[in-house]
C-alpha cells in the first residue's frame, strides 16, 4: 500500500500555512478519506539518525557494519499470512510498495541528505523529490545509497534503492489511481564473523583489518524489484448543486491517532518540531457545481502488484571448515541462486464515498479477496543445473469493520482467511478497542488513551522452512501450522506510553543450533513490559524506550531480559536566533544473553550456545546546527570504547562498529 505525503505550500481563505510543512497519509488510497494527515518529522533532533536500524523502538543484532543482516531483539510476528515474500534479515533496507510515498505540493519539494566519515570513505546519500505537474497529477521519487567498506576483512556493504510513483485524482474525486515502480539492490560481503573473539575483546590486534575472519570470499547479492497500480472508483457520482455557498477547503483538526487501511487506530507519531496551525488539503475538491452525497453505495478498490526477487550467494574459494559443523557441503565453491516471481491481485468493496472523515468515521466496512500466484526457482550457475522449480497459488478472503461510539470508543476488527491453494486454512483475526476519556474538543481527558489489541492467527510454515535446496543446505520438512495469540494493553498520555504485551505460540518454528528449521512441540510464551517517551521540557528534548522480557522457554527463543535506548538533546539559539545549536547524547544498552548467530549461506539467524553478548553501553555524541532549512551535524559513535573496554559485540563473533566520526547535512528545498 502506498503512503501519501502532503506538503502544504499554499494559503487559503486568509489562513496562514507554513509553506515548508510536510505531512503524510499512511497506507492505501482509502486513507485519503479516513485520516487526518500526520506531520513528517523534520526536526533537528532526528537529523543525525541516518541508520535505518535507529528509527524504531527496538535494538537489533547486526554484523559490524551498516547495511548488513539484522534481527530485532523484541519478538513481533509482523508477517502476513499466506506466501512469505519477506527477507526478515534485511527488512529494514528493502523498500516495497508498502513503503512508497506520494508528495503532494503546489511547489516542488526536494530534500537531500548526505553523510560521510573521515578515513574509510563510508558514504550515505538520500534524495527525495515531489511535485504537481498538472491539476490532480503528482509525481514522486526517492533514491538512497549506503556505501560502507567496513573495518574488517570481507565486510563491505553497498545498498541502494530507487522508487517512483504517480498519483492521479479526477476533479470530481470519483476516480483515483496510483502507479509505482521500485528497485532494491543489496551487495554484501560475508565474513562469517571474526575467528577468535578474544583477539578483539582483549585488544590483541589494534588493526581490525588484520583480524582473521571465518570467510574471505563469500558474498550475498539481493535484488528486489516490482511494479503495480491501485485504483478506486466511487459507485455513485456526486449530486449537482443549484446555488450553494462555496465550502471551506481547509480542514483544521488537532493531531489524532491514524486509522490504517483496515481502519484500526494507530497512534500519531510524536514530533519534536513545530505543530502546524492549519493544514491545506491539496487534493482536487469537488467544484462549485457538485455537492457531496449523504448516501453512498461505497467504492470499489482494485490493486495489482508484481514483484521479482533475485537472491545470490557466491563463494569463490573452499570454505569447508566453516560449514563442517552444520551440514554436508556438496561443492566447495558455489553460486546458489533463488528466483521468486509474485503476481498479486485484489478486489475490495468498502463503505466510503466522497466525505473526508478525519479519523472520525462513525462506521466503516470493507470486504474483498486476493488472488496470488508465485513461482520459486533455485539454480546453481556453477553446475548449470536447476535444483528446484515449483509454483504456488492461493485465494484469500479479507474483511474489516470500524465503529465509533459516542466520540469516545472505537472498535476495530479485521479478518483474513486462505480459502484455496497454498497454505489453505490459515487465518488471521485482529481486534482493537480504543477508549478516550474526553472528547477531542474537551479540556480534560482527551490526551489520555487506553488501547487493547488482540491477534489470533494460524500460520503454516513458509516455503523456505518447508523445502530448500542449495550447495550447503538441503532439507524437506513436513511441519504443521503454528498458532499464536497476542494481546497488548497500553495507556498513552501525550508523549508517554506504558504497556504490557503477551504472545503465546503453539508449535513454533525456529532455526536450531545446526542452522536448520525445527518445530517445537509445545507452547512458548513471551511476556513484555514496555514504555516509551517523546517529550520536550523547556530547551531539553528527550526520546527513548525500554523493554523487559520474559520467555517461558529460552532453549528455543532467546531475547535480552532488558533493553533500552535514550536520546537527550539541548537546543540553544545562536546568532540572534538565526540558527540553533543542538548537542545530543544517545545511549543504548541490553543485558547479556545468548543471541542468535548468523548463517551467511541461508541469510538467516539461528540458535547458538557458545557465547553471550551484551552488558555494554553504546554511546553516540552529536553536535548539530540548524540554519533555516538545513541541518549540519558531526557525530562521534561508540564513545564507550575510549574506556578501553572492547567487549562490545553486537552479534556472536561480530563486534559493534568501532568509534568513528560522521559528518552530515540535511537540506530541504521548496522552489
Amino acid at each position: 500500500m502506498t503512503t501519501f505525503l502532503f506538503c502544504a505550500t499554499a494559503l487559503a481563505q486568509n489562513r496562514s500555512v507554513d509553506s515548508t510543512l510536510v505531512t503524510y497519509y499512511p497506507l492505501a488510497l482509502d486513507s485519503l478519506s479516513l485520516n487526518v494527515p500526520h506531520t513528517l518529522d523534520t526536526a533537528t533532533f532526528h537529523a543525525n539518525t541516518f541508520d535505518p536500524l535507529g528509527n524504531n523502538p527496538v535494538l537489533y543484532t547486526t554484523l559490524s557494519n551498516i547495511g548488513l543482516a539484522h534481527k530485532a531483539m523484541r519478538y513481533h510476528n509482523d508477517s502476513d499470512i499466506g506466501f512469505d515474500l519477506t527477507l526478515p534479515a534485511y527488512a529494514q533496507f528493502l523498500k516495497t510498495e508498502k513503503d512508497l510515498k506520494t508528495y503532494l505540493s503546489l511547489l516542488p519539494y526536494s530534500e537531500i541528505r548526505y553523510v560521510m566519515t573521515t578515513g574509510d570513505k563510508e558514504q550515505h546519500l538520500n534524495f527525495r523529490f515531489g511535485r504537481q505537474f498538472i491539476q490532480g497529477l503528482f509525481l514522486s521519487m526517492e533514491y538512497n545509497v549506503n556505501y560502507s567498506p567496513g573495518l574488517y576483512k570481507n565486510n563491505k556493504a553497498e545498498n541502494n534503492y530507487f522508487w517512483i510513483n504517480a498519483l492521479y485524482i479526477t476533479k470530481d474525486q470519483r476516480y483515483q489511481a496510483c502507479a509505482y515502480w521500485y528497485r532494491n539492490k543489496l551487495a554484501m560481503q560475508e565474513n562469517g564473523g571474526i575467528r577468535y573473539d578474544s583477539v578483539y575483546a582483549q585488544h590483541l590486534e589494534s588493526d581490525n583489518a588484520a583480524i582473521l575472519t571465518n570467510l574471505n570470499s563469500s558474498t550475498n547479492y539481493i535484488k528486489v524489484s516490482g511494479a503495480g497500480f491501485q485504483q478506486a472508483f466511487n459507485l455513485l457520482p456526486q449530486f449537482k448543486k443549484e446555488s450553494l455557498p462555496p465550502t471551506d477547503s481547509i480542514t483544521q483538526k488537532p493531531s489524532q491517532p491514524a486509522v490504517d487501511s483496515i481502519g484500526s487506530a494507530k497512534e500519531a507519531p510524536v514530533s519534536l518540531g513545530a505543530t502546524p496551525q492549519a493544514q491545506t488539503d491539496l487534493l482536487p475538491s469537488a467544484n462549485d457545481s457538485l455537492r457531496t452525497r449523504r448516501f453512498t453505495l461505497g467504492r470499489i478498490n482494485h490493486q495489482f502488484a508484481y514483484q521479482r526477487q533475485q537472491r545470490y550467494f557466491n563463494e569463490t574459494s573452499a570454505a569447508l571448515p566453516f560449514y563442517a559443523a552444520y551440514d554436508t557441503v556438496f561443492n566447495a565453491k558455489t553460486t546458489d541462486t533463488t528466483l521468486i516471481h509474485a503476481i498479486r491481485n485484489s478486489l475490495t468493496w468498502n463503505s466510503l464515498g466522497y466525505k473526508k472523515y478525519n479519523n472520525d468515521v462513525p462506521f466503516y466496512l470493507y470486504a474483498g479477496l486476493h488472488y496470488d500466484f508465485y513461482r520459486i526457482k533455485q539454480y546453481d550457475y556453477l553446475l548449470d543445473s536447476t535444483l528446484t522449480d515449483r509454483t504456488h497459488s492461493q485465494v484469500l478472503l479479507h474483511g474489516g469493520i470500524v465503529a465509533n461510539l459516542f466520540g469516545l470508543t472505537t472498535l476495530t476488527g479485521q479478518a483474513q482467511l486462505v480459502t484455496l491453494g497454498y497454505q489453505i486454512g490459515d487465518f488471521d483475526l485482529k481486534g482493537q478497542w480504543e477508549q478516550r476519556f474526553g472528547k477531542k474538543d474537551s479540556h480534560f481527558g482527551k490526551d489520555l488513551i487506553l488501547r487493547f489489541l488482540i491477534d489470533l492467527r494460524r500460520q503454516s510454515p513458509t516455503w523456505f522452512e518447508t523445502r530448500y535446496v542449495s550447495n550447503h543446505f538441503r532439507w524437506e520438512n513436513d511441519f504443521h501450522a503454528a498458532t499464536s495469540l497476542s494481546m497488548d494493553l497500553h495507556a498513552q498520555y501525550k508523549g508517554y506510553r506504558i504497556g504490557l504485551r503477551n504472545t503465546t505460540v503453539n508449535d513454533l518454528i525456529y532455526f536450531n543450533q545446526e542452522a536448520r528449521p525445527a518445530q517445537h512441540d509445545g507452547i512458548v510464551s513471551i511476556s513484555e513490559l514496555y514504555g516509551s517517551a517523546a517529550v520536550t521540557l523547556w530547551r531539553f528534548q528527550l526520546e527513548g524506550f525500554l523493554c523487559l522480557h520474559h520467555v517461558s522457554n529460552d532453549e528455543i527463543l532467546r531475547l535480552p531480559a532488558f533493553q533500552s535506548r535514550l536520546k537527550i538533546s539541548y537546543s540553544q539559539p545562536i546568532f540572534k536566533k538565526a540558527a540553533t545549536l543542538q548537542p545530543s547524547l544517545t545511549v543504548q544498552y541490553f543485558t547479556k544473553y545468548r543471541a542468535d548467530a548468523y548463517m551467511p549461506a541461508l541469510r538467516t539467524f539461528y540458535l547458538q550456545d557458545d557465547v553471550r553478548i551484551g552488558n555494554f553501553p553504546f554511546i553516540d555524541l552529536a553536535l548539530a546546527i540548524n540554519v533555516k532549512k538545513a541541518d549540519i551535524y558531526v557525530q562521534y559513535s561508540n564513545l564507550f570504547l575510549l574506556t578501553g573496554n572492547h567487549d562490545s559485540f553486537i552479534a556472536p563473533h561480530y563486534p559493534m562498529r568501532d568509534s568513528k566520526i560522521f559528518i552530515g547535512i540535511n537540506w530541504r528545498l521548496f522552489d
